[in-house]
């Protein structure tokens, strides 16, 4: 834990786009934290990065940074193969992680991460920033106090146009993103459904894929029918193909007293023998995407702060592998897949 009075030093490993675009500007915004590093392989960039956010020191080694003692907590921005040894480097150092989805590449590396955290008894937290979205956190409170009744069904997608979809050479690369669009996108609306109805394990899958991810090939499309241990059933689709002229992104659940959709939020429920739409005004910015990150960050320092549990914790992370990888085994097999 860090003293209440003290600033939390951050040390940013990973100077890309989503360090960039979302997490050195949530990280700007927050009193409570000072970056005090920045590591990239690429250090001229590392160094404008770092000039622009007046970081003080530069390395080009995640193993140089975990060492700093300038360093409390550590913020992974970097390519998937290197989520593992970088978040158990930065454990085994002493330092908290908030490391990025997908945070790994599979079930073996989240293992050894979650391993790590344990054994020293460290904060490690997964990027799932849509579970600090405020429409989310609406709409999650809605399912829990029983708004819509029973939810006896969730749909959920991001299909993302084929132009739009211009991946950085190693997520094109299975060794290196772990898989396609499943790791990219899937994980990423399949936590947010599964975290809204309040994380209920998953019984079975029933999915396909296309191409096969076989050997070194990467899918660009998928789908998958979840039956959940609550009798909800989850269905999910993604691609990088869509060949519309916009991306479609969309959380929908069917509940016997109710429905939602997500994106935009919009709740109706049953009351009084007619359908009312019992939407809030939310109050939050239009841009509620920066905004998930810098409430996701400070969240994350709370936790490094006070020694609690995250509402992200790398477990619910590993989770979602273990279920990420039953729907690939299933689209190989072609056959139901029975978890647990």
């Amino acid at each position: 834990m860090v003293k209440a009075n003290k600033a939390i030093r951050v040390g940013l490993i990973g100077s890309g786009a989503i360090a960039q675009v979302s997490h050195l500007p949530a990280l700007s915004r927050i009193p409570e934290a000072r970056v005090t590093a920045i590591c990239d392989r690429d250090v001229a960039k590392a160094k404008r990065v770092a000039s622009r956010y007046n970081v003080p020191r530069v390395t080009d080694t995640f193993e140089e940074l975990v060492a700093m003692e300038e360093v409390d907590a550590v913020d992974i921005c970097l390519p998937n193969h290197l989520h593992a040894p970088a978040s158990i480097a930065a454990l085994q150092a002493g330092k908290h992680v908030l490391c990025e989805r997908p945070f790994s590449r599979g079930t073996k590396e989240a293992e050894q991460m979650v391993a790590a955290a344990r054994e020293q008894g460290l904060v490690l937290m997964s990027g799932f920033n849509n579970r600090f979205r405020e429409d989310t956190v609406v709409l999650k409170r809605f399912v829990e106090e029983g708004e819509l009744g029973k939810i006896f069904h969730a749909k959920t997608g991001w299909l993302m146009q084929a132009a739009t979809w211009s991946g950085e050479g190693w997520k094109k690369k299975k060794r290196y993103a772990g898989g396609g669009v499943l790791v990219d996108l899937g994980i990423q609306v399949l936590d947010t459904a599964l975290w809204v109805l309040g994380m209920p394990a998953v019984e079975s899958v029933v999915a396909s894929a296309h191409p096969l991810p076989v050997k070194d090939e990467m899918e660009s499309t998928a789908s998958a029918y979840l039956r959940l241990a609550t009798g909800t059933t989850l269905t999910l689709e993604v691609s990088w193909g869509l060949l519309m002229d916009r991306d479609f992104a969309y959380l929908n659940l069917f509940g016997e007293g109710g429905a939602a959709l997500l994106n935009p939020l919009r709740l109706h429920k049953e009351m009084h023998d007619s359908l009312v739409n019992v939407t809030p005004n939310l109050a939050s910015p239009k841009n509620a995407y920066k905004q998930s990150y810098e409430l996701e960050i400070r969240h994350f320092l709370k936790c490094v702060r006070t020694g609690e549990r995250p509402d992200a914790p790398g477990e619910d992370a590993l989770s979602l592998l273990r279920i990420l990888e039953a729907i690939y085994q299933s689209a190989l097999e072609s056959r139901e897949v029975r978890l647990g």
